[in-house]
């Protein structure tokens, strides 16, 4: 599939493989988890260049159920000869519901959110439902897999000509499939990662992809420094809009909730 998606896989794989491999199991006491992140950079001189980064996510499970909720938002900006332009203003929320059927077997519901100014995308709305399987699941280590149908709605600004169709509105039913996991490297470095296909099987038949990793480490019990990586491809962006949109970011973390 896409060759910049690859890319980004192949590094945060390679960060694991070297960094050896485990994950904590969640805690299903019924508590929220959480953390936030800041990713900050600027530089000046001929040319100036500003870039943040925010994320958040919390997660509540218990052994019937699980919430889990994230947000993220990206602003990036270049001066040159006095002359401003904005080169990233996009932003994205999700919450999910999962209900287990037995230990390793779960049914879920997914709710997704985005917007992109540069391209004019004023809303993205993801809808999806399905059954996923932990094929993984104890103190070393986990790893999920899931699959169902989902339905997503892009609300344009202005008009945009994708294929053979110009509008404000375009919509498709699509499978839904993906896979996640998460890891705890050692006492102070955890990694966790996530793959989130949606082939369209109607309207414009669009193929959206999302995936998302990021190394944490440790400082202290509630700050970390992070690496992470956002690629999500589009096969069918609006009429001159590339179809892979990758990010790179270094930040701090914050953990909040339950110890």
């Amino acid at each position: 599939m896409m060759k910049r998606l690859h890319t980004s896989l192949y590094l945060l794989a390679g960060l694991v493989a070297a960094s050896g491999a485990a994950q904590a199991q969640i805690k299903t006491d019924g508590l929220w988890r959480g953390s936030g992140g800041l990713a900050f950079s600027a530089t000046s001189g001929n040319n100036r260049s500003n870039s943040l980064q925010l994320n958040a996510d919390a997660l509540r499970a218990t052994t019937a159920d699980k919430i889990t909720l994230g947000a993220a938002a990206n602003y990036a900006s270049n001066k040159n000869s006095g002359t401003k332009e904005t080169t990233s203003n996009k932003w994205g929320m999700f919450g999910q519901y999962d209900f287990n059927l037995t230990p390793r077997l779960f049914a879920f519901g997914r709710l997704g959110l985005d917007g992109d100014e540069l391209i004019d995308l004023n809303l993205r709305s993801s809808v999806a439902a399905g059954l996923g399987y932990k094929l993984i699941d104890s103190k070393e280590t986990s790893f999920e897999v899931f699959g169902g149908v989902g339905y997503t709605t892009d609300k344009y600004d202005v008009a945009q000509t994708i294929g053979n169709k110009t509008d404000t509105r375009f919509s498709r039913t699509s499978l839904y499939l993906g896979e996640a996991s998460s890891h705890q490297l050692s006492a102070t470095t955890s990694f966790k990662q996530r793959l989130d296909l949606y082939p369209g099987l109607t309207g414009d038949k669009a193929k959206l992809a999302k995936f998302t990793a990021s190394l944490n480490v440790a400082m202290s019990s509630t700050l970390g420094l992070t690496l992470g990586v956002v690629d999500t491809y589009n096969s069918k962006p609006p009429a001159g809009a590339k179809k892979n949109d990758l990010g790179v970011f270094t930040g701090v973390t914050v953990k909040f909730g339950a110890v």
